[in-house]
């Protein structure tokens, strides 16, 4: 057997010339897609006559984007970008739109948040979701989800799933999401009777992954209570994907040897745990005339067009199992958010609260112990609080999780409905800003307020939500397809816990506000969705007489 002599001089310089070469390729590509990024955006004010921010040809925005954001908490969600240019740079920001270069951090991105313009490219025209998200989303789903997928492939698996999360369907998985509901109720008696604070998020995150386990797969988690290896193995892969998208590792992630070990672990982790539970919804084992999960409805739509309804093919397994995994991921993530918030807006507005429980007092009874039967008994008893679904909104409205993302592309404009202007998209990240749009005084009489009453008057008042200004859930074809379900949660949330408790809101006098909030959007490990400040400190007391 012939042995190579590593240590011989020619092998070595062949080595480091290889080695250079790839660098020097490297460093060329990169100093090339700089310069067609800065070309690309210094072309808008160039080639069309927009305003554009302070531009370096070297640093693009980076420099005049860094120096607003010392202002503020290195935390703080960059969703909220757009307001805080609103701020510093309101003339060119006064178009409803502003071109934000700071590649190679994300690419070339055109932040709208005029209302009317954001449903040029959702409603009107639905465009494409930029490859940004898809390299997100890549080591969760490898793009195989309702987020990702387009086409003809999106409708397929968008109608296969919708029956699933109706409003008629979910109200008969009440009592299953309410088993939840009751042990996220004793963890906060037990939290008040210690007298200790905890963070919310966390208990939040818990309570919507096994709701989502109970509606989704027709398993319990019981995150809440011990630990669970899907549950896990789906928070680190989060953890990895925020990994990928943080400025100091956008060199670094390629090269990482833990990565592509973890990523694949973690897929392994959830597939073996999700495998025996369709294997079972297969082979009709599970809810036999029981109300039907979104696995049970999608299974049964596979069986209908399957000429062998005892196996999966290959593809369907896959894409099956890749929304499983998203519906778990983005319908515990953001929902969770949400209801922190919920918390939040209620400790801060005592006003609003005392309201929501005179509106349970009248819908459930004076006894906040019985309403887990009466909701059991009569689930439709929720789409009778519409003040709480006006609280929920107006939370909605002050902090949603996310905006959506899509490709700008050569022949597609942006119009100002009211000048004409038309803005070029091609090569841009288009972000809708509705963290934005939803906060902005042209639109909503006093926008820092908390106003439920907006989502109660009349069209033509002028606390009425302007058309198209609302949009957590986005609006068109590609709007989120478990809204109801997250109205739902928060509706039994609500009932089963704002009578009992005073869940209420832990920052220090002195604590970092942003916007005037203490609890504001941030980007923490573990979340996508922008969250609240420290995981939402509260410290939860019963209520007298309850």
């Amino acid at each position: 057997m012939m042995l190579i002599d590593t240590s011989s001089p020619g092998l070595l310089r062949l080595l480091f010339s290889t080695i250079s070469i790839i660098i020097l390729l490297g460093i060329l590509n990169f100093f090339y897609r700089l310069y067609q990024v800065r070309t690309l955006v210094r072309n808008v004010s160039k080639k069309h006559g927009i305003p554009i921010l302070p531009h370096s040809f070297l640093f693009g925005h980076l420099v005049t984007v860094g120096k607003l954001m010392t202002k503020y908490p290195s935390s703080l969600h960059g969703q909220c970008l757009p307001i805080i240019l609103q701020e510093f740079f309101p003339e060119i920001c006064a178009r409803g739109l502003v071109y934000v270069d700071v590649w190679p951090i994300t690419p070339p991105m055109l932040a709208v948040y005029h209302p009317d313009m954001m449903s040029q490219y959702t409603v009107e025209q639905s465009l494409l979701k930029h490859e940004h998200l898809h390299i997100e989303l890549q080591p969760m789903t490898q793009c195989l989800d309702l987020v990702s997928l387009e086409g003809r492939l999106w409708k397929t698996w968008r109608s296969i799933f919708n029956p699933g999360f109706s409003a008629k369907n979910l109200l008969q998985l009440v009592p299953e999401m309410m088993e939840e509901i009751e042990v996220f109720r004793e963890g906060l008696r037990a939290a008040a009777t210690q007298g200790k604070e905890i963070k919310l998020m966390q208990r939040a995150e818990k309570l919507t992954i096994d709701i989502m386990g109970r509606t989704v797969l027709n398993s319990r988690l019981h995150s809440q209570t011990m630990p669970n290896k899907f549950y896990e193995a789906m928070k680190d892969q989060i953890g990895w994907i925020l990994f990928d998208n943080q400025p100091q590792n956008l060199f670094s992630r390629n090269w990482n040897p833990i990565r592509p070990f973890a990523v694949w672990n973690n897929n392994r982790i959830m597939k073996g745990y999700l495998t025996p539970l369709i294997q079972d919804m297969l082979t009709g084992n599970k809810e036999k005339g029981g109300p039907k999960t979104i696995l049970s409805l999608a299974i049964s739509a596979y069986k209908q067009d399957s000429d062998n309804a005892k196996t999966l093919h290959s593809t369907f397994m896959d894409i099956l199992t890749a929304n499983l995994k998203i519906f778990m991921l983005a319908g515990h993530d953001t929902t969770a958010s949400i209801l922190s918030y919920v918390y939040y807006v209620l400790s801060t507005n005592p006003a609003v609260r005392d309201a929501v429980r005179r509106e349970h007092d009248a819908v459930f009874g004076p006894d906040p112990t019985a309403v887990t039967a009466k909701i059991t008994a009569t689930p439709t008893l929720l789409n009778q609080l519409p003040y709480t679904v006006a609280v929920i909104k107006e939370t909605l409205r002050i902090y949603p999780p996310f905006g959506t993302i899509r490709a700008g592309t050569a022949d597609f404009f942006i119009t100002h409905p009211e000048t004409g202007e038309r803005h070029p998209t091609e090569g841009m990240m288009i972000f809708g800003c509705s963290i934005t749009s939803q906060r902005m005084k042209e639109y909503w009489p006093e926008p820092s307020r908390c106003i439920p009453e907006r989502w109660l008057v009349p069209e033509g008042d002028p606390l009425h939500p302007r058309k198209n200004a609302f949009r957590p859930f986005e609006l068109g074809p590609r709007n989120c397809i478990g809204q109801e379900l997250a109205m739902l949660e928060l509706r039994m949330i609500l009932a089963m816990t704002v009578r009992d408790f005073d869940v209420d809101a832990e920052y220090a006098a002195d604590s970092t506000r942003v916007l005037g909030d203490a609890a504001f959007q941030t980007m923490q490990m573990g979340q996508l969705s922008a969250c609240p400040k420290d995981g939402m400190p509260v410290r939860v007391r019963i209520r007298n007489g309850h």
